[in-house]
């Protein structure tokens, strides 16, 4: 699978984007410490929001301690080769083609090597209520004529000391939008998340690719 990660500071709606690829020949690729936080309150100011799945930008050293969020267009891949003995045999976990250990909150070493997918941001305003972090999946992984329901990739929420998962585990539903959870104005969020391909059936040899889009949206 492949990811567009980290979005920018933005004031209504961020968005970023993740395509999923599968490559087959004979196998198939789809592609704390005290201090630490995984949702803690930020000060109040102007409205903004900032977004990131994956790869991110923070200048100025992490946001905790005055860094500043920036623009990152760059599409990251989290992929599973499943071997052709292996096609339709049970799920196998996907791995991202870069590595987001450290939070930009406060550089903490936050996400496990080598799987998971950092998500985090902010939601900054003077008033108003919570925003709500969204995932948009297409109806099917698609290549040539041949087609993977999305309904086949699922994830698993983590992080270091995180008993207690922000982003819940769960399944996209092919084709719809889910709210994946819902954020306190003056708050920062992260989780790691850790994709599966359920590899439940055979499916024809080919490049199997879409994508998906997570938004953070305020009122």
């Amino acid at each position: 699978m492949s990811l567009v990660p980290h979005q920018p500071v933005c004031r209504s709606t961020c968005r970023a984007s993740w395509r999923a690829v599968c490559l087959a020949a004979a196998s198939i690729l789809l592609v704390p410490s005290s201090a630490h936080a995984y949702l803690v309150s930020i000060t109040s100011g102007a409205k903004s929001m900032f977004l990131q799945v994956g790869t991110g930008t923070m200048t100025g050293g992490n946001f905790q301690s005055g860094g500043t969020a920036g623009n990152n267009t760059t599409i990251n891949t989290v992929a599973v080769t499943v071997p052709a003995t292996s096609v339709g045999a049970g799920p196998i976990g996907m791995t991202p083609n870069v590595i987001v250990v450290t939070s930009p909150w406060d550089s903490f070493a936050f996400c496990p090597y080598p799987a998971p997918v950092y998500v985090g941001g902010y939601y900054r305003a003077p008033s108003g209520g919570n925003a709500t972090l969204s995932v948009r999946s297409p109806a099917a992984l698609v290549s040539g004529a041949n087609t993977i329901s999305f309904n086949n990739i699922s994830w698993v929420s983590a992080g270091a000391s995180d008993a207690t998962p922000t982003i819940p585990a769960g399944t996209f539903v092919a084709g719809t939008t889910q709210t994946l959870l819902s954020i306190a104005r003056n708050f920062w969020f992260e989780s790691c998340l850790t994709f599966t391909y359920a590899n439940a059936a055979a499916v024809p040899a080919g490049t199997y690719t879409q994508q998906v889009v997570y938004s953070l949206t305020a009122p």
